[in-house]
């Protein structure tokens, strides 16, 4: 999976998110002010990790990026558009 964070919420956390399809090269970085902190790590680990991810795939979502279950990840605009074709040396 390429959605890596610099940060800790409550306040800014900045997103790197590559495209998992292969051969595609395409990237994209955005900051996000995430207000609400995480939950107790010892209460619940599993939200407490994927807390700025959860906030953030409303925006992921509205700059044309989806999420492929099944261990595909995160694929960019122009891949996830079937019209567009495959990625450059994708196979």
């Amino acid at each position: 999976m390429s959605l890596t964070t610099e940060g800790r919420a409550p306040g800014p956390v900045r997103f790197y998110l590559a495209c998992d399809r292969g051969g595609c090269t395409e990237r994209v970085t955005f900051d996000l002010v995430i207000s609400e902190p995480p939950p107790d790590e010892e209460l619940d680990l599993t939200n407490f990790l994927l807390h700025e991810a959860k906030q953030a795939v409303p925006h992921i979502a509205e700059l044309g990026w989806i999420f492929l279950q099944g261990g595909e990840g995160y694929w960019c605009p122009a891949c996830s558009t079937p019209s567009r074709g495959p990625a450059a040396g994708a196979s």
